[in-house]
Parts: C-alpha cells; sequence; structure tokens
C-alpha cells in the first residue's frame, strides 16, 4: 500500500505521535485530516463521526493521544475505561459507514499482562490482566484489538493494532503533573540546573530496566505497518533496547548539564523490574531501519526542551 496521495485521517494531532506523524504524512504527500485529543471533550463524538463520513478517507491512524502518568489513570480510573471504549467504538462505526479501507490503531504496552515471559511477545497479550492501576486503561486498549477484527471478519474493515514502546522525543509532554518518565527527568534536570539545585531525588533505586523508542522511529513503524502488515494479531514496535532507569538518568543529567548530585529514595516504590517489546516480528516482517540512539535522541529532546523553556 502507498502512502503518497492516500486521504488519511489522523487522531490525537496534539500528542508526541500524531504531531509527527501527520507531519512525516505531509511530506510524503498525502492528503490529511487531523483531529486532537477526543478525550479532552466526549462532545466531540459527534465532530469525529462527521469528519470521517465528510473526508471518507482510506487509512485512518487512531492515535489515542493521552499519554498520561500513573497518577491519572490512579485517581480517574473509570474515565479512561469509558473514554477509550467509546471513542474507538464510535470511530470503527463511522469508519464502516465511510468505507475506510483500512485502520491503524495505536496501543501502548500497557496492555500487556503484568506477570509473562520477558520481552512481550504479541501471541501472549491475553494470558493476564495488565499492572493492576493500569488494568482500566490496558483492558478497554486489548478490547479495541477484539472490536477491530470483529469489524474486519463482519464488514471487511481491515484493522491492525500496532504496540509502541514507550516513546519519547521533541514536542513531548513536560508537564509536571501529568508527564511521563522520559519527559518528566528531563524537565526535573533542566531546572535543576538553571537554578543551580545542589542535588536532585529520584524514585525508588534506579535498578529497573525500561524500553523507549524514538518518535521518529515509532512514526516509521506506524507506517510501515501501514503499507506492509494485514494481520489480526497485533504487531509490536519497539527498540528492544533497555537501559536502567539509573543510567538514563545519568544520561539525561549529562545532557542537561547537572553537576549536582543524584539520590535515590529507596522508601518509594521501583515499579516492575522490566519493561520490554519482543520485536522479533517487526524485524521480520518490515523493511528495516537503523533507530535513534538513547544518546542522539536525548540530546535532541534536550536541545528542544531548551528552547521552550521560556513557557516554564
Amino acid at each position: 500500500m502507498e502512502i503518497s496521495k492516500k486521504k488519511i485521517l489522523v487522531t490525537g494531532i496534539n500528542d508526541l505521535v500524531g504531531m509527527t506523524l501527520i507531519s512525516v504524512l505531509r511530506n510524503l504527500g498525502a492528503k490529511l485530516v487531523g483531529l486532537g485529543d477526543l478525550h479532552e471533550d466526549l462532545g466531540s463524538l459527534n465532530y469525529l463521526e462527521n469528519e470521517i463520513l465528510r473526508f471518507q478517507p482510506e487509512i485512518i491512524f487512531h492515535v489515542p493521544g493521552h499519554r498520561y502518568g500513573i497518577a491519572v489513570h490512579h485517581n480517574n480510573p473509570g474515565d479512561v475505561y469509558y473514554e477509550s471504549t467509546i471513542i474507538f467504538a464510535h470511530l470503527l462505526e463511522a469508519a464502516r459507514k465511510a468505507g475506510v479501507s483500512k485502520i491503524i490503531n495505536v496501543l501502548s504496552n500497557c496492555v500487556y499482562p503484568e506477570e509473562i515471559e520477558i520481552p512481550y511477545k504479541e501471541e501472549n497479550i491475553w494470558l493476564g490482566l495488565p499492572e493492576k492501576t493500569l488494568i482500566p486503561h490496558g483492558m478497554a486498549r486489548r478490547m479495541s484489538i477484539i472490536h477491530g477484527n470483529a469489524y474486519w471478519h463482519q464488514h471487511g474493515l481491515k484493522t491492525i493494532s500496532v504496540v509502541l514502546a514507550s516513546v519519547y522525543g521533541p514536542n513531548d509532554n513536560f508537564d509536571e503533573s501529568t508527564s511521563q518518565v522520559f519527559a518528566s527527568m528531563i524537565r526535573r534536570f533542566m531546572v535543576a540546573e538553571r537554578n543551580n539545585l545542589s542535588e536532585v531525588v529520584c524514585w525508588g533505586s534506579g535498578n529497573p530496566t525500561r524500553e523507549f523508542i524514538h518518535v521518529r522511529d515509532a512514526v516509521l513503524g506506524l507506517i510501515l505497518s501501514a503499507k506492509h502488515y494485514d494481520e489480526e494479531l497485533p504487531l509490536n514496535i519497539g527498540s528492544q533496547n533497555e537501559i536502567s532507569i539509573k543510567e538514563l538518568t545519568e544520561l539525561i543529567a549529562n545532557k542537561c548539564k547537572y553537576s549536582g548530585k543524584i539520590l535515590w529514595d529507596m522508601t518509594k516504590p521501583d515499579g516492575r523490574p522490566r519493561v520490554c517489546l519482543d520485536s522479533s516480528r517487526m524485524k521480520s516482517l518490515l523493511p528495516k531501519w537503523k533507530m535513534t540512539s538513547y544518546e542522539d535522541g536525548i540530546c535532541e529532546t534536550v536541545n528542544w526542551f531548551k528552547d521552550s523553556l521560556t513557557q516554564i
């Protein structure tokens, strides 16, 4: 499937992934319509349906566009589940009516069960519940896989689900209360450097490992999936390059030119010991590309954030 000159609708364009995706698609010559974060106003569901029916896209990239930290999932589990479920249901039905050819349903790694073999393999996605705090969001997004496959069987609406590793990069959410670990850490050390703080306290031991993927690599993986992947089983898109939280912290502190002490508060939880996707199917089914290293990606993201510090 070629992307150039296709009519494509992208949701979640205010989010890091959606924003970058629509920019890349525009450069590829696609005809585009972009929609913002539907979670901010569920009244916009009618607008979502009307735009799909009006534009009649050939392809839809559904980027949920609400990558919040653990506090939001802990405090608002009902809202998180309801919004994720109802938005996808409305999108899928409108896409059916409009004759859309293919939907790329973007998922995060929190859909995976908490207690399965690591790295996470796609065929193991149903072998248990997600981590307790993430059950509402993880299961709602997991049900979108079933919903999409059901519409594929009944209506011929091809829907693939793609699971992304944790994404970072320029234009990330650096809000102090809702940002995720990568952006939160960059903000913390940049502010500490600007204010000449003598120490920064980080949660836990720093020993757990996590996998991250630069937004450009994530977007390229989504576009290549749209072109080359047509299976009901979800597809992992990741770097499969684990890094300890301690090593990541030291890299970010160094790129932020922070020279103070880094302390670890062992009374705070570490979270899961490891989080990593098995991307072997991605490597065998999609064209290969060289992924951005952590050093290069952190440097780029820190420099972007420096330029936006006047907004803090």
